[in-house]
């Protein structure tokens, strides 16, 4: 299941930065729990972002929203934290709530960790 959202032509603000790549931590599909099957999602320090082969730029609206520009659904995903985001659209008639949480270097060098 690849997520995005309304399109949209300006990177980031300056106010919030999201750089890091983000993994699916939690779905649901009509209120029910599902496999986190969406693939990780890239925010880079000029404002773009990578999901799979999709290529965009994204923008911060009022500290809490974030909008992706080459979106297939409509919606806009609430910013929880600087560690975590969660889309939530409605598609075939179903809703469907998927959370990406930050992925971070594990400082021991044995891997990587989530926040």
């Amino acid at each position: 299941m690849v997520i995005a959202c309304i399109v949209v032509a300006n990177p980031a603000s300056a106010q919030r930065r999201l750089d890091g790549t983000y993994v699916c931590r939690a779905a649901s599909v009509d209120g029910k729990t599902a496999t986190c099957s969406s693939p990780p999602l890239v925010f880079n320090t000029d404002g773009s972002y990578q999901i799979l082969t999709q290529h965009g730029t994204y923008k911060i609206i009022q500290g809490r929203w974030l909008v992706l520009s080459h979106s297939t659904k409509d919606g806009k995903a609430q910013i929880v934290s600087r560690r975590e985001i969660v889309f939530e659209f409605v598609a075939g008639g179903i809703k469907h709530r998927v959370v990406y949480r930050r992925r971070y270097e594990d400082t021991s060098g044995t891997g990587l960790e989530l926040s």
